[in-house]
């Protein structure tokens, strides 16, 4: 197995769980927890934080802004419901001076307009090509929560608990509650993003 946009390597999970050996059985083992932690915080964020080449549609929007469903970094362009490039001078970024961008607002000097497509219709009919994902190459606290949730898995699967969180129950058998280190569930709640 190959780790796909993963927010922490192979390396740094075999250093922090002390495997100095190449054994091709544990290192898939570890490439799909560094997978699953990284798809993981992509789930709870609701963002990526690698970049990713898409067309996204957009119904048309009540005002000026369109608003939309993902980060985007930069854009290719924007299509209008009837089929005509808008030119980047007639509209702005939401924020205006850095990525990622949660809106594009055509500017009030513009004559154009959102339009509908030749059919009449205003669902999905705007095109926003570009790189989407909050960002190109995961940031630093990211990245450690994505090594934290992996070696916390492959520690969880010998039964270890790195949380140092742990119940008795009343019968005696001790319970780890936490399968997601504390840190990087601080982590996931700063960057989720907001509907």
């Amino acid at each position: 197995m190959t780790i796909t946009n993963g927010y922490t390597t192979l390396a740094d999970i075999k250093s922090r769980a002390d495997i100095a050996t190449a054994d091709a059985t544990i290192d898939s083992l570890l490439e799909g927890y560094v997978e699953a932690a990284s798809r993981l915080i992509d789930g709870e964020t609701q963002r990526t934080f690698y970049a990713r080449t898409e067309t996204h549609y957009f119904d048309i929007p009540k005002g000026r802004e369109l608003r939309l469903d993902d980060d985007l970094l930069t854009i290719t362009s924007v299509t209008n419901g009837d089929g005509t490039v808008i030119a980047s001078t007639n509209y702005i970024t939401v924020p205006k001076n850095h990525a990622p961008y949660y809106a594009i607002k055509l500017t009030e000097a513009s004559t154009v307009g959102w339009s509908l497509n030749s059919y009449g219709n205003s669902e999905a009919v705007i095109a926003v090509a570009g790189t989407w994902g909050r960002s190109s190459t995961a940031p630093a606290d990211i990245k450690e929560a994505c090594a934290q949730i992996a070696h916390s898995a492959l520690k969880r699967r010998f039964g270890e608990n790195l949380s140092s969180i742990s119940m008795v129950t009343a019968a005696g058998v001790v319970i780890t509650p936490q399968d997601i280190p504390a840190f990087a569930w601080r982590v996931i709640r700063r960057y989720r993003r907001m509907a």
